[in-house]
């Protein structure tokens, strides 16, 4: 690199210069294919570890348990009365029974009103109440605790029914009650209307309330410091698997030590388990364990990348509480022998979880907290996976490097540009912000807007998206860029590009990776100058569009899922779920900080517009253009 910028060695540097501009796409596409590979290679046990603990604090809870047959039957009386205050609360939440119960058991006992008040206009409000009751730990004060928690779903609810979840937390309350080794409060917490009730419980507990959106008022009684956190999603007491889900807001994940912590008291109980797990029939003999780690890996990244929680204890994570949820099935399927466990064996993996816990002298910090799972009992650490966004988005900060060098080499032979180099980087810069502006426009214009009562939310919502789309099509038209001044513009997009994809990979790499897949390859091949090729270039950065992009997700979504549709229809309800889907985005990062929508408006599209413009505006010569200037 040298080389390339020692004002004394000119030959050297343009001998260099040369072979870069020559082997450009060649070298960028090898750095894709490169970081591409790199992630499929993960998947081979060479390329990947075996999970492993690295705090044996947390191994007492794997010695021994003391759930006996009382602790075991009432949980089920406890869950044969909830199924009768459930006949006479089909749409709400029974909570007189819940604080009833809870108080019997002697837990300090306490309820939770909040009120969300609808973002996007209209004057919708919504409310909704949690219930929760504090264990006070006999051996110490209220410095620490953790929680198990459980969401209440009424019988008219859309998911999967988790009836059996709140039985099992009160019936491990009533255990725990009675044992004096805890030194951490427990909190059980119950919360109402899924997702909400949780943000609203954890921004109480923090006092962390942002907005006038989410009121979550004050708590009336608090615990300890919360160190982690269990959330409760079981369908059945005879469970034939338990699916750890692991993804949480934003891509954050727990530390791997609790995940590993489950897995080992899981298999203890003999109780499958693991992250992505399915039930137990037997491998397709076809599928090797090579393409089933590779598919295991794919799952994870398709799930993190939307950075939207699988579950309430994805919204801990912000927090700086390690959190996750056990989601016990009940398979539907009869076409092979399965061994199922009773509620004995799902209140023994409670008790191990809850003394291991327990048994921390700090918080987590020893394991992993960026990772990425490759099967159930192997990862690989941000170590191993970031060079294959790193090569992928290095490729565009390479290709801004070598059309800087393309640049130079122009500006060699001829002096003229060379001096009215830097007033063409005055029109460019104001462009950029212009581009920026725009996708903050985009950012804030559902809140600085009335939405018409007559008119649905997710439709004005669109139509005022496809507005400014429209807009930004027809912006080349009316600028008029040298030659020179093309070249910078898409020098900018590159390195905003790259530079962006790879801050995001220390984030959340599985977003990175998805963008790098399906971005880079059109950063790279996109060429402003003239030429043959410049009309094919113009209908692919049409194609690649935010917003067009947005519906080409949700149509192969939605073909997947409802494949036996007809075409017609699949395009009605991709086009309905596209607009439900930008709604929600803006949504869920007003109320819980996904930033996906913020991500988008405000750097995908500016550097899209920043694209179309390098490639639709009119160019002229750059002395003839910088004449003018100075003219003017």
């Amino acid at each position: 690199m040298g080389l390339l910028t020692d004002p004394g060695s000119s030959q050297q540097k343009s001998k260099y210069a040369k072979l870069l501009i020559k082997v450009n796409r060649r070298l960028c596409l090898f750095l894709y294919l490169l970081g591409l590979g790199w992630f499929c290679l993960l998947s081979h046990k060479e390329f990947n570890h075996a999970t492993y603990f690295s705090e044996n604090a947390l191994l007492p809870g794997l010695v021994y348990s003391e759930i006996k047959t009382d602790n075991v039957n009432y949980a089920l009386n406890l869950y044969d009365e909830l199924e009768r205050e459930r006949e006479s609360h089909k749409t709400g939440t029974p909570h007189a029974w819940l604080l009833s119960k809870m108080r019997q058991i002697g837990l300090d006992t306490y309820s939770h009103n909040f009120t969300l008040n609808y973002p996007l206009g209209g004057g919708k409000t919504f409310t909704g109440k949690n219930v929760y009751g504090i264990l006070r730990a006999p051996r110490i004060g209220s410095t620490e605790s953790f929680v198990i928690t459980a969401p209440y779903r009424p019988p008219d609810s859309i998911h999967p029914e988790i009836t059996h979840s709140i039985p099992l937390l009160l019936a491990f309350a009533n255990f725990a009650r009675n044992q004096k080794y805890w030194a951490k409060d427990i909190i059980f917490l119950i919360t109402e209307q899924e997702q909400l009730g949780m943000q609203a419980w954890l921004q109480a507990y923090h006092g962390t309330e942002e907005n006038d959106v989410l009121k979550s008022g004050t708590l009336d009684a608090t615990a300890g410091s919360i160190q982690a956190a269990i959330n409760l999603e079981i369908q059945n007491y005879d469970i034939d698997f338990i699916d750890v889900k692991i993804e949480g807001l934003n891509g954050q994940l727990p530390n791997l030590d609790l995940v590993n912590l489950v897995q080992r008291l899981t298999l203890k109980e003999g109780i499958s388990c693991g992250h992505r797990q399915t039930s137990n029939k037997r491998r397709s003999a076809l599928k090797s364990k090579l393409e089933e780690n590779l598919a295991h890996m794919v799952s994870m990244v398709l799930t993190q990348a939307t950075g939207v929680p699988n579950g309430n204890h994805g919204l801990f994570h912000r927090y700086g509480i390690e959190a996750l949820t056990l989601e016990g099935h009940k398979s539907p399927s009869t076409n092979y022998q399965r061994r199922t466990h009773g509620a004995a064996s799902l209140l023994r993996l409670i008790e191990g979880i809850s003394r291991s816990l327990n048994n921390l002298l700090e918080r987590f910090h020893q394991s992993y907290f960026f990772y990425l799972l490759v099967a159930s009992d192997r990862f690989v650490s941000i170590g191993d996976y970031m060079p294959s966004v790193a090569a992928m988005a290095g490729a565009l900060l390479i290709k801004a490097f070598i059309v800087w060098l393309t640049i130079n080499k122009k500006e060699d032979n001829d002096d003229a540009e060379q001096q009215n180099l830097n007033f063409n980087f005055v029109g460019v810069g104001k462009f950029l912000i212009v581009a920026h502006a725009i996708g903050f426009l985009l950012a804030y214009l559902p809140f600085i807007t009335q939405i018409d009562h007559g008119v649905k939310t997710e439709q004005f919502i669109f139509y005022e998206f496809v507005t400014i789309t429209n807009l930004t099509l027809v912006i080349p038209f009316f600028v008029l860029f040298s030659s020179l001044s093309v070249q910078i513009l898409h020098i900018a997009a590159l390195l905003e590009l790259g530079t962006v994809l790879i801050i995001i990979g220390m984030v959340n790499f599985s977003l990175a990776l998805l963008l790098c897949v399906f971005v880079v390859p059109f950063a790279i091949l996109v060429n402003p100058a003239p030429g043959s090729f410049k009309n094919v270039h113009r209908a692919v950065s049409i194609i690649y569009h935010p917003l067009l992009v947005t519906f080409a997700s949700v149509l192969g979504v939605t073909v997947y899922t409802f494949h036996e549709l007809p075409l017609p229809l699949l395009m009605e309800r991709a086009f309905k779920a596209t607009m439900n889907a930008i709604t929600f985005s803006i949504v869920d990062s007003i109320i819980y900080g996904n930033w996906i929508f913020d991500l988008v408006t405000v750097i995908f599209v500016p550097v899209w517009i920043i694209f179309w413009t390098s490639l639709m505006c009119r160019q002229q010569d750059d002395v003839v253009v910088a004449t003018k200037e100075k003219d003017e």
